[in-house]
């Protein structure tokens, strides 16, 4: 148990130092040599909790997907397809005043990155599945079914959409709150628009 706690905290203190100085010298300037040095520790340290550089920003996108679909199989089973994954890219979008600045830090890294941005995002497509099946099962259809796909893909790309915006924003406010009015927009329908 505690050498589980050890290794936890060694991940999360060299992602917290390769986040920083991402940030400093920018994605692609930043080594692993660099990690470990600021880490006071050696290569086949990182190498023990991280595969690639790629990881350390990776891991966080992936931990908010799980999040997600954590959040939508707890919205209430009544609720409908579209409003209980709304509400559960509000509720994982939300960010504290006191993490804002952590977070529109990890997004700019990605903005800054095209090709890490490209694999986040194709690893959020291609990992998709679990959000499908439970939008799926509260319509009663086939996680194939083109609602669902539909639904999914659209409510994703205009959270996604929405978050970039806060970043490029200087990450003012809580980006919760422009996802939920841009995803009620999209719930009530674009034909008021035309």
């Amino acid at each position: 148990m505690l050498s589980e706690r050890r290794r936890r905290l060694m991940r999360e203190e060299l992602g917290r130092i390769a986040i920083g100085l991402f940030a400093d010298r920018g994605f692609d300037n930043g080594t692993v040599d660099d990690i470990v040095a600021a880490a006071g520790t050696s290569p086949r340290t990182f190498f023990r909790y991280f595969a690639t550089k790629d990881e350390v920003v990776l891991d966080y996108e992936r931990r908010v997907q799980e999040r997600l679909v954590v959040a939508l199989q707890a919205r209430p089973p009544a609720e409908g397809a579209v409003e209980a994954l709304r509400q559960a890219y509000i509720a994982t979008s939300h960010v504290e005043p006191g993490d804002r600045e952590r977070v529109l830090q990890r997004g700019r890294i990605l903005e800054s990155a095209p090709a890490l941005r490209a694999r986040a995002n194709g690893e959020r497509l291609a990992d998709d599945q679990p959000l499908l099946e439970h939008v799926a099962d509260r319509l009663g259809a086939d996680a194939n079914d083109v609602r669902v796909r539909v639904i999914v893909a659209a409510m994703g790309a205009v959270a996604a959409s929405e978050f970039r915006a806060w970043v490029d924003g200087g990450g003012r406010g809580d980006p919760a709150k422009a996802i939920a009015a841009a995803l009620t927009m999209l719930k009530t329908g674009l034909g008021e628009f035309e």
